[in-house]
C-alpha cells in the first residue's frame, strides 16, 4: 500500500472529508493509516496530547484513523494574520510570524524537514493518505509548491485528482489541471474522480469516458453530495447555517455569536447546531445586529475566539457593535467569552512586546475585574478543567464537575483575585495542576474561559441551558457530539466505498505513469 495521494482541483472541493473517509475506510479494514498534509493554512486549529497544534482537518482525520493527531500529520501550520503576515507553526510549535516573502524562502529550508517527517510517519504506519493544499496546477507558485505533486513524486503516493461539480465546470477543471502542469507533475496523477454530485452519476459518464481518453486516466468514480453532516467544517460554516430541519423548534434557546474578522477555532460553536430546541446565529461586526428586545432578542452572546484579540477589539470600537453590546449587557442579555473573547472581557491587553500587535495596550470591555498580558511563548495544550464554583444560576450541581478542554492562546489573564477564579486546570496525562483561569457572575450574566470545548461537554451545555430558560431544553435534546461525529466518519466511509473504487485506489495496481499532456481535441477520434 505505502503512500496514496488525494488532489484537487482547487479550494475547497472536499479533499479534507474525502481524506478523512479513506482514512475511517481504512482503519476499519484494520489497517495501521495515518493522514498527511505538509502544509495547511488555517485559524482553526487543534491541541496535541503533550502540547503543539496543527490543523483542525488533520486532527479530524487522525480521529477518522483511530488515532491520536500528532504534529508529523501536519509539518507546517499557517495562520493568517492579515497584512500578508502568518504565524508558521512548525511541528506543533511555533517559528515565528513572517511575511509572505519570508516564507517563501523559509519553505526552501522546511521542505526536506517535511519530508522526514513523513518518513517518520509512514515508518509507523502500513499506508499514508496525503491531501494536497489548493490547486496542483497554480503554474505561478509550481518552483515552491510543497505540498502538491512535488510532494508526490518526492514520497512516491500516486495521486488521484478530486474535481467539484457543485462549483461548475468539473470536466474543465480536471483537463485544464493536467494540461497546465508539467510532464514530472502530469505524472504522479493516475486516477480522477468527481466530488458533490446530485443526482443520477450516468448522466455524466461520457463526459469522464472523453476526459480519460483526452488524459489516459481512468475515473474511480462519482462521489455524491453528502449535505450537512455533522462534521467539523474547517474553514467555513455554510453547509450548517441553515440548520437542521429536525431539530428545529417554535421558541428554541436563542444564541447569537459574533464573526469576529479574524475567527478562529469556530468549532466552540458546532455543539449549538445539532442540539433540539436550540438556534444559534452569526453576525459580522458591520450588522445587522440582532434585536434587543422581543422575541428575537438572543438569550445569550458569544464572543468567540479570535486569532488577533487586539485588532478586532479594535474593530469593535471602530464599529455601531460597541453601542450595541453595552445596550445588550444592560437588558439584562447573557455575555461569553471564549479565548480571545473571553480576553477582550477584562480591563486591559497588554503587549508591550508586540506578540500579536504593534500597540502595546488597549482598554478591555471591562466586564471581569482582570488585564491580560501577551507573552512570546505560546500556551497550546490540552487540558482538564474542574470548576471552582457555580457559573451559573442553578448550576450548583457543575462544582467540582470536570470536563476535557484545550488552550491555545499567548495572552494570560492578570487577576486581580486569582481566588476568584472559575476554573482549576490541570494536565490531563499526570493530573499535574497548571493554574486557574477563568472568570463568572451569574448575577450580571456574565461568563468566560480561556479553555475551549468546553460547550462540548452534554452536562456543562445544559446546564447553561437550565440558566438562560429554565426547562426548556432537557438532556435528551443535547447531541452527544463525539459519537455524531464518528457515526458520520462512518458514513462518509461506507459512500466511498460505494462510489469510489477504494479497491482499486488502496490495493489495486497502479495505473503507468502518463507524462503527455492531454489530447487537444475533444470532438478528434482515436
Amino acid at each position: 500500500m505505502g503512500a496514496r495521494m488525494v488532489l484537487g482541483t482547487g479550494s475547497g472541493v472536499g479533499k479534507s472529508l474525502v481524506v478523512a473517509g479513506i482514512c475511517r475506510f481504512a482503519a476499519r479494514q484494520g489497517i495501521r493509516v495515518r493522514p498527511f498534509k505538509s502544509q495547511n493554512m488555517s485559524n482553526n486549529s487543534a491541541a496535541l496530547p503533550g502540547g503543539g497544534e496543527i490543523a483542525r482537518a488533520q486532527a479530524f482525520q487522525a480521529r477518522a484513523s483511530l488515532v491520536e493527531p500528532s504534529p508529523l500529520m501536519n509539518p507546517i501550520l499557517l495562520k493568517p494574520l492579515g497584512e500578508g503576515r502568518s504565524q508558521v507553526v512548525f511541528l506543533g510549535r511555533p517559528l515565528g510570524v513572517y511575511s509572505i516573502a519570508e516564507y517563501r524562502e523559509l519553505k526552501t529550508e522546511l521542505f526536506p524537514k517535511v519530508l522526514d517527517a513523513f518518513r517518520e510517519l509512514a515508518a509507523a504506519s502500513e499506508l499514508v493518505i496525503l491531501e494536497g493544499a489548493g490547486s496542483p496546477a497554480e503554474i505561478n507558485l509550481l518552483s515552491e509548491d510543497i505540498a502538491n505533486t512535488r510532494l508526490a513524486r518526492a514520497v512516491g503516493a500516486p495521486s488521484l485528482l478530486l474535481g467539484d461539480i457543485e462549483a461548475g465546470g468539473v470536466f474543465a477543471a480536471l483537463y485544464g489541471s493536467l494540461a497546465l502542469l508539467p510532464p514530472e507533475d502530469r505524472a504522479a496523477i493516475r486516477w480522477l474522480a468527481i466530488n458533490k454530485f446530485r443526482g443520477d452519476a450516468s448522466l455524466l459518464q461520457s463526459g469522464m469516458d472523453q476526459i480519460t481518453r483526452l488524459t489516459g486516466r481512468p475515473f474511480l468514480g462519482v462521489v455524491p453530495h453528502l449535505g450537512a453532516l455533522a462534521v467539523p467544517d474547517e474553514d467555513s460554516y455554510q453547509a450548517r447555517r441553515a440548520g437542521d430541519p429536525s431539530k428545529e423548534s417554535p421558541d428554541p434557546v436563542k444564541l447569537a455569536a459574533v464573526e469576529w474578522p479574524h475567527l478562529s477555532n469556530r468549532s466552540d460553536l458546532d455543539c449549538f447546531f445539532s442540539d433540539r430546541g436550540v438556534s444559534l446565529s452569526l453576525f459580522p461586526l458591520s450588522g445587522p445586529f440582532p434585536a434587543l428586545s422581543g422575541e428575537d432578542r438572543p438569550d445569550a452572546l458569544i464572543l468567540p475566539g479570535t486569532r488577533r484579540t487586539i485588532a478586532d477589539l479594535e474593530a469593535a470600537y471602530a464599529s455601531a457593535f460597541h453601542s450595541w453590546l453595552q445596550a445588550y449587557h444592560r437588558s439584562g442579555g447573557v455575555i461569553v467569552g471564549i479565548c480571545g473573547g473571553y480576553q477582550m472581557m477584562g480591563r486591559r491587553i497588554l503587549d508591550p512586546l508586540g506578540v500579536e500587535s504593534s500597540r502595546p495596550e488597549i482598554s478591555g470591555l471591562g466586564f471581569f475585574p482582570s488585564d491580560v498580558l501577551f507573552r512570546e511563548e505560546k500556551i497550546a495544550r490540552r487540558v482538564r478543567a474542574r470548576f471552582r464554583r457555580a457559573p451559573f444560576r442553578r448550576g450548583e450541581r457543575l462544582v467540582d464537575h470536570s470536563l476535557g478542554g484545550y488552550e491555545i492562546r499567548q495572552g494570560r489573564s492578570e487577576m486581580a483575585r486569582r481566588e476568584g477564579a472559575l476554573l482549576d486546570l490541570f494536565d490531563p496525562e499526570d493530573g499535574r495542576f497548571l493554574e486557574a483561569e477563568g472568570f463568572c457572575d451569574p448575577d450580571r450574566g456574565l461568563f468566560g474561559s480561556p479553555v475551549h470545548g468546553l460547550f462540548d461537554d452534554r452536562e456543562f451545555r445544559h446546564a447553561f441551558y437550565e440558566h438562560l430558560r429554565p426547562g426548556r431544553v432537557g438532556l435528551s435534546d443535547l447531541a452527544d457530539s463525539e459519537a455524531e461525529i464518528d457515526r458520520a466518519l462512518d458514513q462518509v466511509a461506507e459512500t466511498l466505498s460505494r462510489t469510489l473504487d477504494l479497491e482499486a485506489f488502496l490495493f489495486g495496481e497502479i495505473p503507468p505513469a502518463q507524462v503527455a499532456a492531454p489530447k487537444g481535441d475533444p470532438f478528434a477520434g482515436g
